[in-house]
């Protein structure tokens, strides 16, 4: 019987995502998250046939938690709630926004395959906002483009120090391009 492994798959993907977080996607490697857990290379290349797989389990990881980041709800408009969170996450995750949406890992993005994916979530909130409007589905993912790619811009500056982090102003911006996009 093999010996049970001291260094697991969520040991690595927990030290990964904390190498991530502080120090940012350009200092993963395997000798760094060795050093994080105290180890040699060998338990990580055993886990992980090279650091692509790692960065692909790691992206759904990092993906999943800001899923779930998104729907803390905090206002009661839920569609303004989701923005404002997408601006947050920039602020206070600024490393694992920039792996998720300023890397290698989402230069395969289209935006419109993604409004159009039945399996990402994205349902869920066109729903809300079918309840909130009299908006047909096509004036929906119109209006959820136009907000997602307000929001999306927001974050990316927020995330690279261009702009400061001033949600009553973001609220504002959102607002505004619901409003638009609602007429």
């Amino acid at each position: 019987m093999p010996p049970i492994p001291k260094i697991t798959k969520d040991m690595i993907m927990d030290s990964s995502l904390e190498i991530i977080k502080k120090e940012g996607i350009e200092n993963l490697n395997v000798r760094n998250i060795a050093t994080k857990l105290n180890c040699s290379t060998q338990p990580i290349m055993y886990h992980y046939k090279n650091m692509d797989i790692l960065k692909d389990e790691l992206y759904k990881k990092v993906d999943e938690y800001h899923s779930k980041y998104l729907m803390k709800n905090s206002n009661d408009d839920p569609l303004l709630s989701i923005g404002l969170q997408y601006i947050k996450f920039a602020k206070e995750e600024k490393n694992l926004f920039k792996f998720l949406f300023q890397s290698d890992k989402f230069s395969d993005f289209n935006l419109e395959d993604l409004i159009n994916d039945n399996e990402n979530g994205l349902q869920d909130i066109f729903d809300i906002i079918k309840e909130e409007t009299n908006l047909n589905i096509e004036e929906i993912k119109e209006m959820f483009t136009i907000l997602f790619i307000t929001a999306h811009g927001i974050a990316s500056l927020i995330a690279n120090n261009s702009i400061t982090y001033d949600e009553n102003h973001f609220k504002k911006i959102l607002e505004t391009s619901f409003n638009k996009v609602n007429k």
